[in-house]
């Protein structure tokens, strides 16, 4: 029976596991809501703008914009964000992303150490209420080095649990 949210391959070679962005409906629609009126908004101020530029006009436009930009980011991460966690030969490959444009870090298998679970409070006063936008620590750590690596933002726990478990299954054969 699979019914999670994330896509497993598993190859003689290795293991790829694609994870969908942590969905909120609730704060999708409303900012993609909010989004229609920021674009009024924004070129009201434009219009304003043209007619005899003032520095409160520049300045508020600058604001305007740069607010846009994080929510069109956040709603862009919510409604297509990908975590993906690839073991392939003696490579691995951690991507958070959007349409293949993200963070993407490149990790000796060999090195990869301790996979575990790791409970996260994902209610709106726990500590990881930054999930929905692609913040915050996942529910599979590891160890590279000295530095811990996360991810699984919007995974259930027991299918987190069942990830952790073929991950130390995938990296002890070697």
């Amino acid at each position: 029976m699979n019914n999670g949210k994330a896509k497993i391959k598993e190859s003689i070679n290795g293991i790829s596991i694609q994870l969908p962005s942590k969905k909120n409906w609730f704060f999708l629609l409303f900012a993609t809501a909010w989004m229609g009126g920021w674009f009024f908004g924004f070129t009201g101020a434009l219009g304003m703008f043209d007619s005899g530029s003032s520095g409160f006009i520049t300045f508020w436009l600058i604001g305007w914009t740069i607010g846009g930009c994080f929510i069109t980011v956040f709603l862009l991460w919510g409604y297509f964000g990908i975590e993906r966690f690839i073991i392939s030969g003696s490579t691995a490959l951690l991507e958070k992303s959007v349409f293949g444009i993200g963070i993407k870090s490149r990790l000796k298998k060999s090195e990869l150490k301790e996979f575990r679970f790791e409970k996260i409070n994902t209610g709106l006063m726990g500590g990881n209420r930054w999930a929905v936008y692609g913040f915050g620590p996942g529910k599979i750590q590891f160890d590279y080095g000295f530095k811990t690596y996360s991810f699984g933002l919007g995974l259930d726990d027991a299918e987190a649990k069942h990830i952790v478990q073929l991950l130390i299954d995938k990296t002890s054969r070697n």
